[in-house]
């Protein structure tokens, strides 16, 4: 079975609401957003509703907190990440991780033509290929994850 980008955001809680802020908004709007729905990236929004850009947990850290701006007044426009990378649903879990590594990112917009399907992060692809993955790893963490639920911590077979 192919596993595909599609398969990882089907399975991927709350998978159909999509977080976003708009361009205008300030680094503290953004981040209220974040902390709000617990999550490391929110897309930002042009006043025509297209993609702008990404504003990221690193990009809070590194573009706001090292470079000493005010949150409160810095437009989440200048600090978001312009450069946003996209795949398409059907792209293949090895290749949009692979993606991710070589250039050095946690998130990555699903897209098919003008139409956005949402954000994946690597922790969705490694939770993903923990679950479902074909491989012998994948199938030792999942007998250690039943174990641990079932209460006895040990994998089945262990003294």
């Amino acid at each position: 079975m192919q596993q595909t980008v599609e398969t990882v955001m089907a399975l991927k809680r709350d998978a159909d609401v999509l977080i976003t802020v708009d361009a205008g908004a300030t680094v503290t709007e953004a981040v209220s957003a974040l902390a709000e729905h617990r999550i490391g990236a929110v897309l930002i929004r042009n006043e025509d509703g297209l993609v702008d850009g990404i504003f990221t947990e690193r990009d809070l850290l590194l573009r706001v907190v090292h470079a000493g701006l005010d949150p409160k007044t810095t437009p989440i426009s200048m600090v978001m990440t312009r450069d946003v990378r996209f795949v398409s649903p059907g792209t293949t879990v090895e290749a949009a991780m692979a993606l991710m590594q070589l250039n050095r990112f946690r998130h990555l917009l699903v897209m098919d033509g003008p139409r956005v399907f949402g954000l994946v992060s690597m922790g969705d692809m490694t939770n993903y290929l923990i679950r479902h993955g074909e491989g012998r790893f994948e199938a030792a963490v999942r007998e250690r994850l039943q174990s641990a639920a079932a209460g006895t911590g040990k994998p089945t077979g262990e003294k």
